[in-house]
């Protein structure tokens, strides 16, 4: 009997790239496939949960070929069959959905098998691609629902069986195939594209090279590029992690360069790059989820956002200048800038990308994802004739790539709002969402400001594991809901939780910006991560802002916008100042201790204890305080 030689490896490898390749290749087509409304123009009636299934197979499948040709040759046969094995689920619940959703309960065997592959699929992938955090929460979640009549006495209920659970997790589309995969499938891989071809037509080197000739000739300017840098590909991006990573390798030896300790500079870079999920126009996948979830238009959250990015981009700005002025760091010379018409010239199709998306969001009142994905064929359009007239632009090839690139960057985070679904669903149907939403309530009924710390806590807690949109999703079904409750308007309690899942990037223990930064850097890991939660102090603060001064939030008068605005701008400036303990000049003890109590008592709300006049006058003794130091320093003379 003759055995038949097993598959060479290099025919292996091969063989599951191209696989992989096609998969990453049709995600994102099928996302823009959708919000085009192509079935519907054609006559096919097809939910929206059908596409959504095929896209969360092909990322599983491209999940689990990840790394098959360096895998033992068992392990490497495993991974394909998983692979296979997602791919017919997605097939399975293209072809079956719509018969499976009407008759969930009159087909128990299909849904539950269904539910029962899609599960272990999902946990298994999750823990592959992004580590076990939120396969530990859907567990317990999964071990509520099964068991709950044996739960504390708070939170006992109905145990479901297993079965049970297998089909409302297969075929209900409150669950697995619900809201969170469909905004991540239809919205964020739109826009994840859209980066994915800006940067292909020369918009990365353009935002580089703009924020060097932006920063000037300062104390510090090598990183107040970074910081620009990083503010205008995390608009796009969203993703502070690949934003240090594709910023960094270059600001960050610069910043180096000037004189900023490792530790410094990797921090610079890893909270300007996390602030990119705070900066509009695109932000991040968490700030589609609250749009979808709170229905109301995207350019709202672009517009409440606003301030707030500016805030943070202040605050670092402001640090930089400070500590450059204080430890004499150089500025760059001019000779590594291009002038402002070369870098026009390099960049026009990244500035038209921007301009169209913004005119198609405001003036013409599309829907966020319609005009991404118009914008990505007008650069896309650009581009290639760009290219063809050798004026820069991107080839063909490029345009593939980009696109299967776009496919394989958003395989996590369709495995995350996935499982974040499949959560969401389980604490709906078992009843301990409202459980945990109602202790939360009770426990700030009496204290609001307790129940934001708390909600704060949760939040970066959670963040240790987990992204700012599985964080998000979380909260904004069991923390937010609360916060409403006792009183705080939807859009200022989401973006408190928003915020705050976003804080895990820079927090310590486990700061993965930060942590991505010293790998660049060459910067212990701890010592950035601290250095970043400095860096990045307004950002803890400005959530409470969005609850006590709502007008942060563009909400009340051009004057209530104006005041908070400006007042906020003064105190962070003072804190900084105390913090650094020099401002254009050095700074006394006394005068810091000043400054630092006078910054913070800016930002309470003292008119919600004291009235506006008690408020205004701290305001008023604040921009005092900073303006005589900045005027004697115009002046010649040394300040206090």
């Amino acid at each position: 009997m003759t055995v038949k030689p097993a598959m060479p490896d290099n025919v292996r490898r091969r063989s599951a790239e191209i696989y992989a390749n096609v998969l990453c290749f049709a995600t994102p087509a099928l996302a823009v496939v959708w919000v085009l409304s192509l079935p519907q123009r054609v006559g096919l009636l097809i939910y929206p949960e059908q596409i959504a299934g095929v896209m969360l197979g092909a990322a599983l499948s491209v999940i689990y070929l990840k790394g098959i040709s360096d895998r033992s040759r068992g392990a490497a046969v495993v991974d394909g069959l998983l692979s296979l094995v997602a791919g017919a689920v997605a097939i399975w619940v293209f072809l079956r959905f719509p018969v499976l959703a009407e008759g969930q309960y009159t087909r128990p065997t299909e849904t539950a098998v269904l539910g029962i592959l899609v599960t272990g699929l999902v946990l298994e992938g999750l823990r592959r691609a992004v580590g076990w955090t939120l396969v530990v929460i859907f567990v317990a979640v999964l071990g509520y629902a099964l068991f709950a009549d044996h739960a504390p006495q708070a939170i006992v209920g109905r145990p479901i069986p297993f079965l049970e659970v297998m089909q409302f997790l297969g075929a209900d589309s409150t669950a697995t195939w619900g809201q969170a995969l469909q905004i991540a499938a239809f919205i964020v891989v739109v826009f994840v594209l859209f980066g994915g071809i800006l940067v292909a037509v020369g918009g990365g080197d353009f935002f580089t090279q703009l924020a060097l000739k932006a920063a000037g000739n300062g104390p510090g300017n090598a990183a107040k590029v970074a910081v620009g840098a990083s503010a205008l590909m995390g608009s796009v991006s969203g993703s502070a992690v690949s934003n240090v990573m594709s910023t960094g390798v270059m600001t960050i030896p610069l910043m180096k360069r000037a004189g900023f300790r490792p530790e410094q500079a990797g921090a610079i870079e890893a909270v300007a790059s996390t602030g990119g999920q705070l900066m509009p126009p695109i932000m991040g996948a968490a700030a589609f989820l609250m749009a979808e979830i709170l229905q109301i238009p995207y350019r709202e959250i672009l517009i409440a956002a606003l301030l707030p990015a500016a805030l943070y981009y202040i605050s670092i700005f402001t640090q930089i200048d400070f500590i450059a002025r204080r430890d004499r760091i150089a500025s760059l010379e001019d000779t590594e800038r291009a002038p402002v018409l070369t870098i026009l010239r390099r960049g026009w199709i990244a500035v038209v990308a921007f301009v169209l998306l913004l005119v198609l969001i405001f003036q013409f009142r599309m829907r966020a994802e319609t005009a991404a994905v118009w914008t990505v064929f007008a650069i896309s359009a650009l581009g290639l004739v760009a290219n063809a007239a050798n004026l820069g632009g991107l080839s063909g090839r490029d345009l593939l790539r980009a696109v299967v690139r776009t496919g394989r960057t958003t395989c996590d985070v369709l495995l995350i709002t996935a499982a974040a679904g499949m959560i969401i669903g389980l604490l709906s149907v078992t009843g301990l969402g409202f459980a945990l939403s109602y202790f939360l309530m009770d426990f700030g009924q009496d204290n609001l400001f307790g129940l934001l710390i708390l909600t704060g806590l949760v939040a970066i807690v959670l963040g240790l594991g987990l992204p700012t949109s599985g964080v998000y999703l979380l909260l904004a079904s069991l923390a937010a809901p609360a916060l409403v409750q006792l009183g705080v308007p939807d859009l200022r309690a989401h973006m408190f939780v928003f915020y705050y899942g976003m804080l895990s990037m820079i927090t310590p223990p486990i700061a993965m910006a930060a942590f991505a930064a010293a790998s660049i850097s060459g910067a212990s890991q701890i010592q950035t991560g601290l250095q970043s939660f400095r860096f990045g102090w307004i950002a803890y603060l400005l959530p409470f802002l969005f609850i006590y001064k709502p007008a942060i939030l563009m909400r009340g008068t051009a004057w209530d916008v104006g005041y908070v605005f400006v007042s906020a701008t003064a105190a962070l400036i003072l804190v900084t100042g105390a913090l650094v303990g020099h401002a254009r000049t050095p700074l006394s003890w006394p005068v810091r201790v000043l400054w630092g109590g006078l910054g913070i008592a800016m930002m309470a709300p003292l008119h919600t204890t004291a009235g506006w006049g008690v408020e205004y006058a701290v305001s008023a003794a604040g921009l005092l305080c900073l303006g005589l130091p900045m005027a004697r320093a115009a002046a010649g003379r040394p300040a206090a």
